[in-house]
């Protein structure tokens, strides 16, 4: 489980960065940090190394506009990885210029569908049950993805980050 759970995670990293060459507008990275170890059952902040069930892990993900373009329409995702769940809440998204920190102007979406579709929480399904269609409350420990959308104009030299946690299924 641990060592599917870290290949998991460097396939994450990667899957974050493809396409991203010195050429593109966006230079994007990856941060990830154990933020809770079940083992200790106290608090940290350490470079994520290895997981066991119950840890919370902490993704950053770091968008720069590495070009002299202004650009609208950013949108970035994360992932959820497998043997992992969402930790409702946790999503957040800032801008940061000239080391000021802003939390708006961002839009919050998640999938539970692999991120084939993205909706604004909370998310529904539909079931058939007795010929009658009914609408079920999704779980946030279902969500597979989650999507943020920058609503402002993305300027040269502009920083954006978002974080968002996950813990580790049992």
């Amino acid at each position: 489980m641990k060592r599917i759970l870290v290949l998991v995670l460097v396939l994450f990293c990667f899957v974050g960065v493809v396409g991203l060459s010195n050429e593109e507008p966006v230079k994007v990275s990856i941060e990830s940090y154990k933020v809770w170890d079940s083992r200790t059952a106290t608090e940290t902040l350490e470079i994520l190394q290895e997981v066991f069930p119950g840890d919370e892990i902490m993704y950053i993900l770091t968008y720069e506009n590495v070009s002299e373009s202004t650009f609208g329409g950013l949108q970035m995702v994360g992932m959820i990885p497998e043997g992992t769940f969402y930790i409702k809440g946790s999503a957040t998204g800032e801008k940061r210029k000239h080391e000021e920190w802003e939390a708006k102007d961002i839009e919050l979406r998640f999938s539970i569908d692999g991120g084939i579709s993205f909706s604004k929480p909370p998310l529904f399904t539909e079931e058939v049950v007795g010929g009658i269609t009914v609408k079920k409350l999704v779980n946030p420990i279902t969500y597979t993805n989650i999507l943020w959308i920058y609503s402002k104009d993305f300027k040269p030299f502009d920083i954006l980050k978002v974080c968002y946690r996950v813990k580790v299924s049992e």
